[in-house]
């Protein structure tokens, strides 16, 4: 069986179900051990189809208002967008069309306040999950690269995503949550 999107999101949302639907404390370790699981149950060529539909999503999202709120909130972009592939579908694409938007997400306001931590909207351990159940590590980016073709090169914007003035400007929202005043 082919991983399509549709399956790809059966996945995610099963694990997603087993962990908790909420974000709380511990939500990344249990959604990663669920995940863990489900993929195990994939075949190699699966386990490819799966990997290949986690880094297009990561693609549609390489944008410099998606790495800024990762950075700002999490610290890691690359997993932070994991974290909201993990939170499901809608979650994810209403994400990619506006980060600044995530200011309203209860779990990103408990993460500002200090109720929450961080790591727990980013799972760093899903981006090597695939290929580490797949096992041939060395073959495995290049078999991943030949599935997906070429990326999608980070969106040019006209701000650095890195520059805090540049990120209260684009990301008013997120950013009165996590960086200090001017």
């Amino acid at each position: 069986m082919a991983v399509d999107s549709d399956t790809f999101w059966s996945i995610i949302d099963g694990a997603r179900s087993a962990a908790g639907e909420r974000v709380t404390p511990g939500f990344a370790g249990r959604f990663t051990a669920a995940l863990r699981m489900r993929l195990a149950a994939l075949d190699k060529s699966e386990l490819l189809d799966f990997d290949v539909h986690r880094t297009r999503l990561q693609a549609r999202a390489n944008s410099s208002a998606m790495w800024a709120t990762g950075r700002v909130v999490a610290r890691y972009a690359d997993a932070f967008v994991d974290g909201l592939i993990a939170r499901g579908r809608d979650h994810y694409e209403r994400a990619v069309a506006d980060p600044d938007a995530l200011a309203d997400d209860p779990a990103v306001r408990a993460v500002a306040a200090g109720d929450l931590p961080a790591h727990e909207l980013a799972p760093r351990e899903v981006e090597d999950l695939a290929e580490e159940l797949y096992g041939e590590t060395d073959d495995y980016p290049m078999l991943l690269r030949a599935r997906t073709g070429q990326v999608a090169p980070q969106l040019q914007d006209d701000w650095d995503d890195e520059n805090d003035d540049d990120v209260r400007k684009h990301l008013p929202r997120i950013s009165a949550l996590f960086l200090p005043p001017r």
